[in-house]
């Protein structure tokens, strides 16, 4: 465990860490930024003036579609909107439309590819009967559908005034008292979504006191499982790894940096928060190791541990768990200033408010009914 290994570690000092926050102040741009938002979600379609079909139109339509003399219902429907320009139709489709006027019927011709007997490996009868072989081909047949151009439409946002708000916003009557009300709300996410997030600043803080130099041999393997599981994420997504680095503005120079610099970040924080377990006798207990395994799926609290156990990897999760057992006393202790300064009250109340969350997780992954062996037995 990190503890045995790194417990002899120190730090330059074990006060309560201090974090400087940053400015949380909502902008008049954001704010009238979000109300458009919400107006925007109440939009309707209303007709405009007739005029030739353009690219980006949305257009009202009867659209019927047809394979050999055979309906396709993914594609017939009455009185459908439809906006072109986004994929909604087949792009041969969409060109045929183009030009046209109301009233106008426009057929378009294009193929289709047909997976409906196709069958997975898995699905497939061992003496290559239904779904393998022909019948497991997919085949490609040609659709016809014919398009009546009823009307072309656009989205209106309603305008915010106060009686549409008295109408449409809870608790709201006015448009200032719209404006309040948000600025507020979206203030209280921003300092919420970083209270969720300050534990990884609080570690980085402790990890900044850490004394002497980092064990060379632990950064290398740290280094070699991060490219390990970055391998799997790659092939789990069947992802080309030049094109997704390319796609993420790195190449393999700065990529193997990132991963040094995270490696040591790593170790870095294992080693400062195990001091710290050492320096204040903080200890594991069965319900913080349970947690581990209870918190992603509370029903399986108990088959998880066992299988750490019997494939020998528990002592893995008995680092995590010690790790998030420290990082949350610290977090707990630690002093947030604004940035002018002064001690923000109200964002250790977010932090609470985070911990309480997670203390209602932790009572029902770790409860007398997840920590039994389950009904049906594990294979």
């Amino acid at each position: 465990m990190i503890q045995e290994k790194y417990g002899d570690y120190e730090l330059r000092s074990y006060d309560r860490v201090t974090l400087t926050l940053p400015d949380f102040t909502v902008s008049e741009q954001d704010v009238a930024a979000e109300m458009e938002r919400i107006a925007a979600r109440h939009a309707t379609n209303v007709t405009v003036d007739p005029h030739p079909v353009r690219a980006d139109d949305l257009v009202l339509m009867n659209i019927k579609t047809m394979e050999g003399d055979n309906p396709f219902p993914g594609l017939t429907h009455d009185n459908v909107d439809v906006q072109l320009g986004v994929g909604s139709l087949p792009e041969e489709a969409e060109v045929a439309l183009l030009g046209h006027e109301v009233g106008d019927v426009v057929e378009a011709r294009f193929p289709y590819v047909d997976y409906s007997q196709v069958a997975s490996e898995r699905e497939a009868p061992a003496d290559g009967g239904c779904g393998a072989g022909e019948a497991g081909e997919p085949e490609t047949v040609e659709l016809v559908a014919r398009m009546e151009v009823l009307a072309l439409r656009r989205f209106v946002t309603p305008e915010i005034t106060d009686a549409w708000v008295a109408k449409n916003i809870a608790l709201s009557n006015t448009v200032d008292e719209f404006r309040e009300k948000t600025a507020s709300r979206l203030l209280k996410e921003r300092r919420r979504e970083y209270a969720n997030n300050v534990e990884y600043l609080v570690m980085g803080e402790i990890g900044k006191r850490l004394k002497g130099e980092l064990p060379a041999e632990v950064v290398s393997q740290v280094t070699k499982q991060m490219m390990r599981e970055f391998d799997r994420f790659l092939e789990q997504y069947e992802l080309d790894r030049a094109a997704y680095l390319a796609i993420q503005g790195l190449d393999d120079v700065a990529f193997a940096e990132q991963i040094d610099r995270d490696a040591r970040d790593r170790v870095t924080q294992d080693i400062a928060l195990a001091s710290w377990a050492t320096r204040f006798g903080i200890e594991l207990n069965d319900d913080d190791i349970d947690f581990m395994f209870g918190e992603p799926t509370p029903e399986r609290t108990y088959e998880a541990r066992v299988e750490a156990e019997q494939s020998g990897r528990i002592d893995t999760f008995k680092d995590l768990a010690l790790r998030a057992k420290v990082a949350e006393i610290v977090t707990r202790d630690a002093l947030f200033l604004t940035p002018d300064g002064a001690e923000d009250k109200g964002f250790k109340h977010e932090i609470e408010a985070k911990y309480r969350k997670q203390q209602m997780v932790r009572a029902h992954a770790t409860s007398d009914p997840m920590l039994k062996p389950p009904l049906v037995p594990m294979r």
